[in-house]
């Protein structure tokens, strides 16, 4: 596993421009911070397997009858030596990111790196605003997304900041909802999946950086865990570069840092498309090219995809991977406008647009009310 995905890493950014510490040029330290750190969250990782494991064995052992005690603790032995593979599987990538980084520590957060100069988000307008990610208030647009389409992403730039590490942090609402016809009404019902404020700064350049997110995640319409969120200056938590204004093929860097929770690191692929891909969903072609990026975490390392943005539209698809083979799954541009009265355009799709600004309203008053 681990070769083969160093392989394909080394095939697609051998031209990595980084800077590298003059530590690694002076012939690698084969403990470096980085490496430290991947073996300590290696430790970190089976600490929690045991922990779970006996924590599970204490469950079983109050169960009913014998047959069933029996059965758990078998289950519980199953579910440990899976996780404990996971765990190495997680210190192999990480490691492999401290290679396709270059990185000694991550060390600085850029919220607080006083050679960036931030910009107040209501000061970037159409023509400033990052081509790959906007910050303007009122900017939104409509995903597709899932193997058949079953869900829809409704991403909207709220008119609101919020002030992280100092720096003025636009708030942007990323709601995941499926779609559900109810079979005697046929009336259309919208069921959160994932609700996330994420949390934007943009420099002078037209760099982007993510400060942060709250992600709210769904069950049966039930919430049941906050999983992913982070914010930059709590708990050791760290800002990262989100996408540059002017990508460098082959450069990859961290876009969030926060161990154990979020780890996304994005690399950058190429900048007019790849001649010769056969792929019906690449959308390059008839936009005269776009920016492709590769993103991966090590949180989860058998889980990659591509990306896709066009310059002055932003985001376009996504094309989901495991273990290095495209699963078929996508997040492919519907709509886009400069407000949420795009939601009732035929062009992006929704079949019943009232109402599923009514459900996220409920779940995100702050931006989808009126």
């Amino acid at each position: 596993m681990k070769k083969r995905r160093l392989m394909m890493y080394t095939l697609l950014f051998a031209t990595s421009s980084l800077l590298v510490p003059y530590e690694l040029l002076a012939g690698g330290d084969i403990h470096s911070p980085c490496e430290r750190t991947a073996k300590q969250m290696f430790a970190a990782c089976h600490a929690d397997v045991k922990d779970d494991y006996k924590t599970t064995l204490a469950n079983c052992t109050n169960l009913a009858t014998s047959s069933e005690r029996g059965a758990c603790r078998e289950e519980a032995k199953l579910v440990r030596m899976e996780e404990a593979d996971y765990c190495s599987d997680q210190l192999d990538a990480r490691t492999d990111a401290c290679e396709i980084l270059a990185e000694h520590r991550y060390d600085t957060d850029p919220l607080l790196d006083p050679t960036i100069a931030f910009v107040d988000p209501d000061d970037v307008n159409q023509s400033s605003a990052n081509p790959y990610v906007s910050v303007v208030a009122g900017h939104t647009y409509v995903l597709r997304a899932g193997e058949e389409g079953e869900e829809t992403v409704v991403v909207h730039v709220t008119g609101e900041s919020r002030d992280i590490q100092g720096v003025l942090c636009r708030v942007v609402v990323d709601a995941v909802v499926e779609t559900e016809e109810d079979e005697a009404t046929g009336e259309i019902e919208y069921l959160p999946v994932e609700i996330t404020d994420d949390w934007f700064a943009q420099d002078t350049e037209g760099n982007v950086y993510y400060c942060g997110e709250v992600a709210r995640n769904f069950e049966d319409d039930v919430l049941v865990d906050l999983d992913g969120s982070f914010e930059s200056g709590r708990e050791f938590a760290k800002a990262g570069l989100l996408i540059m204004a002017m990508p460098e093929v082959g450069l990859a860097h961290r876009q969030e840092f926060a161990l154990g929770e979020a780890e996304d690191i994005v690399q950058y692929v190429d900048l007019a498309g790849i001649p010769g891909i056969e792929n019906e969903n690449f959308p390059c072609a008839d936009a005269g090219g776009c920016l492709m990026t590769f993103e991966f975490a090590p949180l989860e390392p058998e889980s990659t995809e591509f990306k896709y943005y066009i310059p002055g539209i932003g985001f376009v698809l996504a094309e989901a991977m495991e273990d290095g083979e495209l699963t078929g799954e996508t997040e492919q541009l519907v709509c886009v406008g400069d407000s949420l009265d795009i939601l009732e355009d035929p062009a992006c799709e929704i079949d019943d647009p009232e109402e599923l600004l009514e459900e996220l309203c409920e779940y995100a008053p702050d931006a989808f009310c009126d």
